[in-house]
């Protein structure tokens, strides 16, 4: 997903496509509001994934109609629609030509969508959710599909969509469980997606590709035409255009009422539709409210309940041990009791917890994949751009030349205190030498301190603008090697100089004590008075020289410490390297957050 990262839009839009219902919500990309449902007439916010034909001009004669697409609702009870069509979201081929009716479908929601919302459609970037179980063929097939429609559009496996929903819902809650290892279950009409996420990286599972819900509408259907069978009324109304399509949908709508408990508006499909399908939705619906369709169809042997448990035992192989520490259930399918029952059998080590609203899980966590992009893209700018600042450049320029005089005056201090060991065999006895004489990993370790006094304010005014908590910053200041290195090979450059002036310390040193040596040793000889004198006056010069000569090597050194400067080229370059180094770090961070979405 990084192209989607050059895009800075003022809003996000998340488009689920379900095969038996669909949704659509929209954010702003700035600020942390919650996203908003797109709400269409009676349908509110799940809209029933049908697409249709109306005539525009039905007195007119068939040849002459002209027709209108229609969808939702208003394709199921249109009075004179053709070529109706529910559950129509199929893997795409990639020779596959014709534009699927996926993409007619949404085409049209969001042409109706940005009618009502202009100013989301002159800045936005949609994304779209496809089952995780689909090979990148089919999804590369899918993403030409939608490259018809004016707007920038992106796909997102579903599952993982769902998982960052998960996240922004837990955002803020003492952390119960984590999101270290996730196994995110969605439970759709035609897909069962399973995404793992282990480390901020989600892995999708070839697994579920063909267990979707809509297996439940099938066999469903299948009980409703053996039970009417020789119904003429039945018969006639199933067999006329778009018959087996509204009874998919009345035992869809059925399935749904058992597992919710809520009526889902069943009377209005005998009420709404053509009345060429009242004797099917009237049959049909008697037949289903007398059947038990958790225990008798769901549950039944080798039903979708067995088969579901089936794929969770190749789940579990795909992921090994240790299996996950949470399970999140996800999609419409989700509120089937005997989903969480079996997830909570196959992975007994983990918290298995449910969306509250899982039909909408998956539109919310696309419209914020699309806010954290977006805010992942301008984090990255902000973070670059934070070197460039003067404050950041003069703070770390500044800490360069505070190390280099700290330098200095460890390795004053020791010349002039005419350390014992100053001779190097080779060059890396030198550096080592200088090193250890400068107190260079001190005066590393201090400066590393000072950077970061300086420097992580500035970098956690960004944080914070993003939401980051202080708390959840951590900044190792990591510096360059060359600064490790910079400051010895200028004290090298230096070191022949300072050598030799510490040496001479060391020899005047030692001049008066051999005076103090020849007169203890006349005084023991017995010297005359005048031979005294004559030495004593001759020891007054040998003191006088060395005490001159200390004067003048002392000076030496601190005139040649006190000169030397780390040259201005190498400062600027050193400023640069650790500015993109700290740089680096916190793109670092960014990077997490886009692995977590990409």
């Amino acid at each position: 997903m990084t192209h989607d990262l050059e895009r800075d839009v003022a809003y996000a839009v998340g488009l689920d496509l379900g095969d038996g219902e669909s949704s659509l919500c929209w954010l702003p990309t700035t600020g942390r509001t919650s996203a908003e449902i797109h709400l269409r007439g009676t349908e509110g916010a799940s809209i029933v994934t049908a697409i249709g034909r109306e005539p525009e001009n039905p007195e007119a004669q068939a040849a002459n109609r002209r027709y209108r697409v229609v969808i939702g609702e208003a394709a199921v009870f249109a009075k004179n629609s053709v070529q109706f069509s529910v559950n129509f979201k199929n893997r795409p081929e990639n020779t596959d030509l014709h534009t699927p009716d996926a993409v007619r479908f949404a085409q049209v929601l969001l042409t109706e969508f940005f009618a009502q919302h202009p100013e989301v459609r002159e800045d936005c970037v949609v994304y779209v959710g496809h089952p995780a179980g689909w090979d990148r063929p089919s999804v590369a097939a899918y993403q030409r599909h939608f490259t018809a429609m004016d707007v920038p559009l992106r796909l997102v496996a579903e599952s993982q969509s769902a998982l960052v929903h998960v996240r922004d819902r837990r955002a803020g809650q003492p952390a119960v469980v984590g999101l270290d290892r996730v196994l995110v279950v969605d439970v759709g009409s035609s897909t069962t997606d399973f995404t793992v996420v282990e480390d901020l990286l989600p892995r999708n599972l070839p697994l579920g590709a063909e267990l979707g819900c809509r297996d439940i509408d099938g066999t469903l259907a299948r009980i409703v035409r053996d039970s009417c069978a020789g119904n003429a009324k039945f018969d006639a109304s199933h067999g006329s255009e778009g018959g087996p399509e509204m009874l998919t949908l009345v035992c869809r709508r059925a399935k749904e009422a058992q597992f919710s408990g809520v009526d889902l508006r069943l009377q209005e499909l005998e009420c709404g539709c053509d009345p060429v399908f009242v004797p099917l939705v009237t049959l049909a619906l008697g037949r289903l409210r007398q059947l038990d369709i958790p225990g008798r169809v769901v549950r039944a042997p080798g039903g979708w309940a067995d088969r579901f448990a089936a794929t969770l035992t190749e789940v579990r192989g795909h992921l090994g041990s240790p299996g996950p520490e949470l399970v999140v259930l996800t999609g419409g399918g989700s509120r089937m009791p005997v989903v969480r029952e079996l997830c909570v059998g196959a992975f007994p080590g983990a918290t298995v917890e449910n969306d509250t609203e899982p039909s909408l899980s998956v539109t919310r966590g696309l419209a914020s994949i699309g806010r954290h992009s977006v805010n992942v893209a301008r984090f990255r700018r902000d973070i670059q751009a934070l070197k460039d600042r003067p404050e950041f450049e003069e703070a770390i320029r500044a800490g360069l030349v505070e190390a280099f005089d700290e330098a200095k005056s460890s390795l004053l201090s020791r010349l002039l205190a005419r350390a014992d060991r100053l001779n190097a065999d080779d060059e890396g006895d030198l550096d080592e030498l200088i090193r250890e004489l400068t107190g260079l990993d001190e005066v590393l370790a201090e400066l590393r301190v000072t950077l970061a006094d300086a420097l992580i304010p500035l970098v956690l005014d960004i944080c914070r603008s993003y939401g980051i908590r202080d708390d959840q910053f951590t900044l190792d200041i990591a510096l360059p090697e060359i600064i490790g290195t910079a400051i010895p090979r200028r004290i090298r450059a230096l070191w022949r100089v300072l050598r030799n002036s510490q040496g001479a310390l060391d020899v005047v040193t030692r001049v008066p004590q051999l005076g103090l040596m020849r007169l203890r040793s006349a005084l023991r000889a017995g010297a005359t008075p005048a031979q005294m004198a004559a030495l004593v006056a001759g020891m007054a010069v040998i003191v006088a020289l060395p005490k001159g000569a200390e004067l003048g090597a002392r000076q030496l050194i601190k005139t040649t410490l006190n000169n030397a400067a780390l040259d201005p080229a190498e400062v600027d370059r050193l400023v640069t390297d650790v500015a993109e180094r700290i740089s680096a770090q916190m793109d670092d961070r960014a990077r997490e957050v886009e692995r977590f979405l990409a």
